[in-house]
């Protein structure tokens, strides 16, 4: 049975705390270069289903230099808060009513350059056999967040007090979501007009692949992480 997927790929060019960051170069290519590559290589889409939304004209061209799809520019206001991607996603499939029609729909974020072809696949692996709405995939977090805590006025206060003095291997594991890979439905997400449907499922990608840049040490450690693969 085949499937009409779109991925749907944000790259703004007005970005606050890394200015342009999704042009931003490892090995050479720009950050947008590597979710382009990625959903290539998943043979999941057509060329012309491998969206790139954005407002600036500079990012347009590299995308398209790329292989991708810029079908137009987005009103800048929604380059900035409190605009987030399924706003943005909404915009798009407003002005493309055609999109409407297909079966999944796939978010693929340049600031996660070492996302993998095969995590594409793993995710749209889950949401098909399972049976969920929306599939995420999560990262185990570094520090147990069954140990986390508030400050509040100085005071430390433990968000579990009942886990707060437990070992590390007598917690659960805690995961979280780290925006490298989403499939949602369509039909869900037109109509919950989110990605945060009723129900969703969860694929593991590995700490050292799931780097998320927003700041310059991000930018740094992605990197080096790069360098080591």
């Amino acid at each position: 049975m085949s499937f009409r997927n779109l991925c749907f790929i944000p790259a703004k060019g007005a970005s606050t705390r890394l200015p342009k960051k999704n042009l931003l170069k490892i090995d050479g290519e720009e950050l947008l270069f590597y979710p382009i590559k990625a959903a290539k290589k998943s043979n999941l889409f057509s060329t012309d289903d491998i969206i790139v939304s954005t407002e600036s004209e500079e990012v347009k061209k590299v995308a398209q230099k790329h292989g991708a799809n810029v079908p137009y520019l987005r009103e800048d206001h929604l380059a900035r808060d409190p605009y987030g991607v399924s706003e943005v996603a909404f915009d798009f499939l407003e002005s493309f009513k055609d999109y409407q029609k297909y079966d999944y729909i796939f978010f693929l974020l340049p600031t996660s350059p070492l996302t993998q072809s095969g995590d594409i696949l793993n995710g749209f692996d889950l949401i098909r056999n399972e049976g969920f709405e929306t599939v995420m995939s999560v990262t185990e977090t570094e520090h147990n967040a069954l140990r986390s805590n508030f400050v509040k006025n100085g005071r430390l206060e433990p968000i579990h007090p009942e886990m707060i003095k437990k070992k590390s291997q007598e917690l659960e594991k805690t995961y979280h979501i780290n925006g490298a890979v989403i499939v949602v439905k369509m039909s869900a997400f037109l109509e919950h007009r989110s990605y945060y449907t009723s129900s969703i499922g969860a694929f593991e990608i590995p700490r050292n692949r799931s780097v998320d840049i927003d700041t310059y040490e991000d930018f740094m450690l992605a990197e080096y992480l790069f360098s080591q693969m």
